[in-house]
């Protein structure tokens, strides 16, 4: 294993910030049974296992983005992947999907002028309803025990492209998006953890909703 002093410290604080909220996603879940994780608060809302689901499409999207860029290095070529709705269909709630190739240069330009933190403030506190892309549509039913082993080893694969290429400088790799905007690596895994977050906010809303089943606690322990 490559220890996290041989990166960048971009990077080395890009991976910290999301093993963290990969920590506190898995913290959130402990101790939820099936049911719990199959509620659904409203017809065509998520259930807390989609959201799930969703957080590892999401995750394995970024990854195959990253090693990409990393195939695109090790060839001798740019590493910058300049994607389109075409690639990754992500939307506005309330914009049809059809509209948004139109706009695709003017949103291009207005995103070289919008700061990292701001479109992760925007993602990590759900001011806008996004619409997401289609391959990160989560499957519904998926196993409590998958779930949280999946999670895991989700996050392992994912450092795993670090460790396994650990002489490349990822502060020149980059991902761009009409939407989404411009991303080095590390900018990418900051924004990982934002949309991780997004996504805990709305676990948290599902908990709270009048239907959800919740355990009783007494004297620290807890009870299905």
């Amino acid at each position: 294993m490559v220890a996290a002093a041989t990166y960048s410290s971009a990077l080395a604080e890009g991976l910290a910030e999301f093993r963290t909220t990969r920590a506190r996603t898995l913290e959130m879940i402990e101790g939820l049974t099936q049911a719990e994780l199959d509620y659904t608060p409203a017809p065509n809302r998520w259930s807390i296992g989609e959201v799930l689901d969703h957080m590892l499409l999401g995750e394995r999207l970024n990854r195959e983005q990253i090693a990409r860029l990393i195939q695109l290095k090790r060839e001798g070529r740019r590493p910058e992947l300049i994607l389109t709705f075409s690639d990754l269909n992500i939307s506005v709630v309330g914009v049809p999907r059809f509209f948004l190739p139109l706009f695709e240069v003017p949103l291009t330009v207005i995103n070289m002028f919008v700061p990292d933190s701001l479109r992760n403030y925007l993602t990590r506190t759900r001011l806008i309803p996004f619409r997401n892309p289609d391959p990160a549509t989560p499957h519904r039913g998926r196993s409590a025990a998958e779930l949280r082993r999946d999670l895991r080893a989700s996050l392992q694969e994912t450092e795993g492209l670090f460790q396994n290429n650990p002489d490349l400088d990822y502060d020149e790799m980059v991902v761009q998006h009409p939407l989404l905007g411009r991303y080095d690596v590390p900018g990418l895994l900051r924004f990982m953890s934002a949309h991780e977050e997004r996504h805990q906010s709305q676990i948290t809303g599902i908990q709270s909703a009048r239907g959800f089943t919740r355990p009783t606690r007494c004297c620290g322990a807890r009870y299905a």
